[in-house]
């Protein structure tokens, strides 16, 4: 190969590679907000009953609901109130199920609530490495004196991830503080964490 010819190759794999991490830093620079709208022409023969407001999300559509001893947060009203959509997972493609109310929803509390949207949460947060995390709805813990928020998917056995605190809304791109974890004898160990940009929030 001529010593031309190496240096327009060499050019061009430095120009793909440029292009491609300045397309991926400009992906970067804003977390993606995202509204989430539920397929409400999904099928399911479940039934049950919503007994509140939801704990993972401000929206007047959102509901705590159970299917026996079973807890969904959060779930979706219909336009019409008379089945909600529980269990959607739109970061992978999941509608949800379909469950037939065996009750009237109640009246939501939502005048007295502040939503996602001014608090800068949501009930699915994706972060830029792709973790997945979720807000905690039952009982929540202290991990180095801060407030454990969210649960995070975790492949390595042994390990947990969580969010602690809030997550930072206050720049385009939104933070999190990245928690690592393993299981004490006095609880929680913390590992390491981390700041890291959110990459989406489904709110």
């Amino acid at each position: 190969m001529s010593r031309l010819k190496r240096r327009w190759t060499f050019g061009l794999v430095f120009f793909i590679i440029f292009a491609a991490l300045t397309a991926f830093a400009a992906q970067e620079k804003a977390t993606r907000i995202i509204k989430f709208a539920p397929d409400t022409s999904v099928r399911g023969d479940r039934s049950g009953s919503c007994w509140t407001g939801s704990i993972a999300v401000s929206r007047p559509d959102a509901w705590r609901c159970m299917i026996g001893n079973g807890i969904f947060d959060p779930c979706f009203s219909s336009p019409d109130g008379k089945f909600v959509v529980c269990n959607p997972n739109p970061a992978k493609g999941e509608p949800g199920f379909r469950l037939n109310l065996t009750e009237p929803l109640p009246k939501q509390d939502m005048p007295a609530r502040v939503s996602d949207v001014e608090t800068g949460s949501g009930w699915l947060v994706e972060l830029a490495d792709g973790t997945m995390c979720s807000p905690v709805t039952g009982a929540s813990g202290l991990i180095g004196g801060k407030v454990v928020r969210y649960y995070c998917e975790n492949r390595k056995k042994g390990e947990d991830i969580s969010l602690l605190g809030d997550l930072n809304s206050s720049n385009p791109l939104w933070t999190a503080e990245k928690a690592t974890t393993i299981q004490g004898r006095g609880g929680p160990k913390l590992i390491k964490s981390e700041r890291i940009a959110v990459r989406t929030v489904w709110q």
